[in-house]
């Protein structure tokens, strides 16, 4: 998006160079380089803003909600709140019946507390823009299916696509774009990492992916991928290049996770998770350990082995992609837990460990309960 020689003009203004960290990712752009989107609205002020063509399940109009910040990041958040791909799944999913200006008023009412906390010195993002994208398709902002699960309208990918056209023009002057999500918005931010990063060029983008763990085949079954990737056409939104994503038994669908680590080698990317997470476990245990005899949550100690294995198997070659991971069966931690400063892992806080990753301090690294 960038130009080189405005990249090179930057560089230059800082006063360094493009180094590498031991870690082998590059210096990211320093927050105070660059500046706020050109959104035509109100600063710390949230708005909603209608985006052409985006569309919710029940086939009704949506947008995005923006709240524009003082400094150069831009943080796009991905709306949580289930997963619509069987008949028990779709009858608890979010915004069921479209989300509207007023549905936004009062949704976002919520969104006071972790990233979105202004006033809290820990928060590394309080100065950034937040652009909230709902949650109303049912899919991970993922689907690609104008007739998905019972003819509902699942086309999440999509819509992240018409805010990105909404946005990049907009954004010529910011020095970093977070993409993030929470629960089924984590999943999403994973599976539209790439297709952001590539959108935003030489500006670089930063994953935050909350409580949306890229599980192996062993725990996120074939059979169950292979719902998903039915009903949403959840294939359209793979990495290009992604062979190992899509298996010849429906699996693979977690390899997206080592795919883009590699593609993108000077980002960083980040995982914040539990190691008993209820709310994912309920869902897993739709397919877990099979799609005949599943249907309960998957057993604590499964998905405590799940996450160990991404974490220390599966990322620990990925020097770019750490995962920070608590001994807790709660959901979701960027939000609705209260201040950043007040979750501690192994005697981490996640802000702190936010900080480092923003920051690239060379001594981030993966934390284990």
């Amino acid at each position: 998006m960038k130009k080189l020689a405005c990249v090179l003009l930057v560089v230059a203004a800082c006063g360094g160079s493009s180094s590498t960290n031991p870690d082998g990712a590059n210096n990211a752009v320093d927050a105070k380089v660059g500046g706020p989107p050109d959104l035509g609205t109100a600063p710390k002020t949230w708005a909603f803003v209608p985006i052409t063509g985006a569309k919710c399940m029940d086939g009704s109009d949506t947008g995005i909600g923006v709240n524009l910040g003082t400094n150069g990041d831009l943080v796009i958040y991905l709306e949580g709140g289930g997963a619509c791909f069987n008949a028990t799944t779709c009858a608890t999913v979010a915004h069921q019946s479209g989300f509207h200006q007023s549905d936004f008023q009062s949704t976002i009412a919520g969104y006071t507390d972790g990233i979105f906390d202004r006033n809290d010195a820990k928060n590394p993002l309080k100065d950034a823009t937040f652009v909230f994208v709902p949650y109303c398709t049912g899919d991970i902002h993922a689907g690609s299916n104008a007739s998905g699960f019972g003819g509902r309208t699942q086309v999440g990918y999509q819509n992240v696509g018409k805010d990105l056209d909404y946005l990049l023009p907009k954004s010529t002057n910011v020095g970093r774009v977070i993409l993030t999500g929470s629960s089924a918005g984590g999943f999403g931010a994973m599976f539209n990492y790439d297709r952001v990063q590539t959108a935003f060029g030489d500006t670089p983008v930063t994953l935050i992916d909350d409580s949306g763990p890229p599980l192996s085949d062993t725990y996120l079954t074939p059979c169950l991928q292979q719902q998903t990737r039915q009903y949403w056409n959840l294939n359209a939104a793979l990495p290009d290049g992604c062979t190992a994503c899509n298996q010849q038994d429906g699996g693979g669908l977690g390899n997206a996770a080592t795919f883009v680590a590699d593609k993108h080698k000077d980002r960083r990317l980040a995982l914040i998770t539990s190691t008993r997470d209820g709310v994912i476990r309920s869902f897993l245990g739709f397919g877990y350990p099979d799609c005949q005899s599943g249907g309960n949550p998957m057993p604590e100690q499964d998905y405590a082995t799940g996450i160990t294995e991404l974490r220390d198997t599966t990322l620990a070659s990925h020097t770019n992609f750490k995962v920070w991971s608590i001994d807790s069966g709660l959901h979701v931690w960027l939000v609705g837990r209260g201040a950043l400063s007040s979750e501690t892992s192994h005697g981490v806080t996640l802000g702190d460990w936010l900080t480092k990753m923003l920051s690239d301090d060379s001594s981030w690294n993966s934390v284990a309960p």
